[in-house]
């Protein structure tokens, strides 16, 4: 009996090993056809680090596209280009808010698939020679973001947050790369932005720069998005541009310093500031609820706010595509359907 035991136990055991008597799912083929054109639209951050890196090692190439890579100030431009009317950026990639915004005025676009996000991304900076030493020190300033991105709804949460009303500052409305200057010139007094508008901040005012505490108040997630008559007819190109993003995910985990190497030459950045803002982000794919959750609370602030003409908040289900990150990753989609 226990022979017969062992002889099974064995046989088991080398059937493990070489996947004999187990179904694998099949590895997907190399792309053998004619490489597809592809025009990125994407913000010149760290945030999508995941591109940089994919575009350096090839990942896009070896999955059979060809891709054009047009940076951006910010999400909310790349996000615009590709909702134009000339259509020239066929993926886009942004954070929530101007997803929010677009959608009130039609549901001709998706999103895929998030990609990064961070807690620490968007920072709250301040010029000691404006008097801000604190966030009580908020109160009558000028405080530059830029309107219609996720800093608009960030400063709104981080006023909230710490008891003060949009009625006791002055918010003004300044692209993220001018942010910098305008706050050295005291046009502004304090600045909300990601980086690397931070450490460009940061050098301008040296001994004058304060960044006030604003962690944990926001979760940024960084997603890219198509046009859906673009996902309807092209299905295989965004299945493979995720796969080109996934290797290029993993690289990063497996290659921190080089990941940040490739980050810092495609920025034009210090090696060492990519490295000392590096683990604030996260870089994966999915799609779970909580993108859904976060859009509809920040619509029903812009709804409350009157900040858009639109009364009823939009189903953002009808804004999601999931067959492409279900196909590539699975067990990344968690969204409730």
């Amino acid at each position: 009996m226990k022979k017969t035991v062992f002889k099974i136990s064995f046989i088991l055991i080398i059937c493990l090993l070489t996947s004999g008597c187990i179904s694998q799912q099949p590895e997907p083929e190399d792309y053998t056809g004619p490489a597809e054109k592809v025009t990125l639209g994407i913000e010149a951050s760290l945030l999508p680090a995941s591109v940089w890196v994919a575009a350096n090692k090839g990942y896009f190439e070896e999955e059979g596209l060809d891709v054009d890579i047009k940076e951006f100030d910010s999400g909310k431009a790349s996000l615009l280009a590709m909702l134009s009317d000339d259509q020239e950026i066929d993926i886009s990639a942004a954070a929530p808010t101007p997803i929010m915004f677009n959608s009130f005025n039609g549901e001709d676009f998706y999103v895929f698939a998030t990609f990064a996000y961070a807690y620490e991304d968007i920072k709250v900076i301040g010029n000691r020679d404006s008097g801000i030493e604190n966030v009580d020190d908020l109160k009558d300033k000028k405080i530059g973001t830029l309107m219609g991105s996720t800093g608009e709804f960030f400063t709104e949460t981080f006023l909230i947050y710490n008891s003060i009303s949009l009625d006791e500052v002055e918010l003004v409305n300044i692209a993220p790369s001018d942010l910098p200057e305008a706050l050295n010139r005291k046009e502004i007094d304090v600045q909300v932005i990601w980086e690397p508008h931070g450490d460009t901040a940061k050098d301008l005012l040296d001994d004058r720069y304060i960044r006030l505490p604003s962690a944990d108040i926001y979760k940024t997630t960084f997603n890219f998005l198509v046009m859906k008559n673009f996902a309807e007819e092209n299905p295989e190109v965004l299945e493979r541009f995720l796969r080109a993003i996934d290797k290029s995910i993993d690289f990063i985990i497996n290659n921190k310093k080089e990941a940040q190497e490739i980050t810092a030459s495609r920025l034009n950045l210090q090696k060492e500031s990519v490295a000392l803002h590096w683990d604030d982000f996260t870089h994966e794919l999915s799609l779970d609820q909580s993108i859904l959750i976060n859009i509809e609370a920040e619509a029903r602030w812009a709804v409350k706010n009157n900040l858009t003409d639109k009364t009823e908040i939009p189903n953002y289900l009808n804004y999601l595509y999931v067959d492409a990150l279900d196909d590539v990753k699975p067990e990344a989609v968690t969204i409730i359907r």
